[in-house]
This record gives structure tokens, sequence and C-alpha cells, in this order.
């Protein structure tokens, strides 16, 4: 079977993403783009994948469970998981390898928990944007124990692994990458995504994959088959 998807989308919660970034908001834009399966990643967090989840179904639209990982060497990963319950149990073994530091939303942005209505219902106080205390040999042992995909994210791109270390590593494994220029050089599977932080940046399917489930399993297996293809002609989002 064929999806259109997004695999790497950001919520209110992310202090980089804008505020209007809630589900309803964000289903409507992608349902009315032809997205059917969306990733929801926010940095060092899975506080609203839930909400999202139950939201977006009500869309049609199905969500996996994942989020944004920066490393001590300041390398950002995508992590994926079989369910919401596992990537909520794994998102608060990476909170406490945040560093005990409160947010400042006026200056670093507001990290905002919401409800399936898009009301703020609360906010993160632990600051997201910073690296945990965790190598890149870590996080992968740790995502492994969760049963879940590391997958190294905009590596041509600030924080991405070409731009922080200059080369990928051989170790830890990764399972795909996602590029955001061009993908000529790299022997792997790869994807592009819209990296969304604000709700214009939702505007085209950014890859078709073929799986035979829309769900965790039948991802796993298009990323080990190859079976995840860029869709070129889209307008590109700005990180």
């Amino acid at each position: 079977m064929k999806f259109k998807g997004d695999f790497h989308v950001h919520t209110c919660l992310s202090p980089c993403a804008d505020v209007t970034m809630v589900p309803n908001e964000m289903a409507r834009r992608f349902s009315g783009c032809g997205v059917d399966w969306v990733g929801i990643t926010d940095h060092n967090s899975c506080g609203n994948v839930r909400v999202f989840e139950n939201v977006f179904s009500r869309y049609g639209i199905k969500v996996l469970p994942g989020i944004e990982i920066q490393s001590v060497e300041e390398v950002h990963v995508l992590a994926y998981f079989p369910s919401v319950t596992i990537a909520e149990e794994f998102s608060k073994i990476i909170k406490s390898h945040l560093p005990d530091v409160k947010n400042d939303p006026e200056t670093l942005g507001y990290q905002l928990l919401v409800d399936e209505a898009d009301h703020f219902i609360g906010m993160e106080e632990k600051i997201l944007s910073v690296s945990v205390n965790l190598d890149l040999n870590e996080i992968f042992e740790l995502v492994r124990k969760f049963d879940g995909l590391f997958i190294y994210a905009h590596v041509d791109r600030a924080f991405g692994v070409l731009k922080q270390l200059g080369f990928i590593p051989k170790d830890p494994a990764f399972d795909a990458i996602e590029c955001m220029g061009k993908t000529d050089n790299f022997e792997c599977t790869i994807f592009k995504s819209s990296d969304a932080h604000h709700l214009d940046q939702i505007n085209s399917p950014k890859v078709e994959i073929e799986a035979p489930t829309r769900d965790f399993d039948g991802f796993k297996i298009a990323i080990e088959k190859g079976q995840v293809f860029p869709i070129e002609n889209d307008r590109r989002s700005s990180y």
C-alpha cells in the first residue's frame, strides 16, 4: 500500500515552534494537502503526542509517535516508537537527562501542552532546547531498548550529523537519514520532511511510502526495504 507522509513535524511544545501548532489546525492542514501519515517529533519530549494521535485520527491521519533528541555532540536524532505509551516512557528518561534548568519562554520560546480542543493546558517547565547528557551511542542503545528506530535528522543542515561531525559515523548503526538537499551521495534509506515549525510549512506530502500497514511495523519494514521515496516537487520549509 502507498501512503503520503511527513515524518518530522513539531507542535507547540517545541520552544522553536509557533503557538499555532495545535492539533486541529495542523490536522486540517495535513488533510487539505493529502498527507495521511505524520510523525510528531518535538524536541526532547513526547508530551503532546497522545493528544495529537487522538485528534489526527478523526481526520483519517495516522500518527507515528516520535521525538527529536539533541545529543551531547549537538546532533539531532529522530527516534520513532511502536506506540504512544512506549514513546511517553522513553520521554520520561530523556527528561531525566536534560539539565535541571527552567525554560525562559520569553527568551527561548513557549513549551505548551495542549488538549484535544486546541486549548493550552500547561507548559513544560524544564528547558527542551538543549542537549541531553547522552552521546550518540548512548541514545542509540536507549532507543533500541524501547524497540525504536534511530534516524539522523536533517543531516545537511544545522545540528545535522554532517554539519556537526563532518561525517556520518558507522557506529552507532542507524536505520535511515533525513536529508533536505541532494540525496545522490548516500547509500541508505533517505527521507525528506517539512520539519514544520509553523502552519504555513505544512503544504504538501514530503514522501511516498510503500508499507504493508500504516503503523510502526509497516514504517519499519518500509525503512528496511528502502521503500521511502522523497517527493521533490514541493516548497521547502525554512529551518
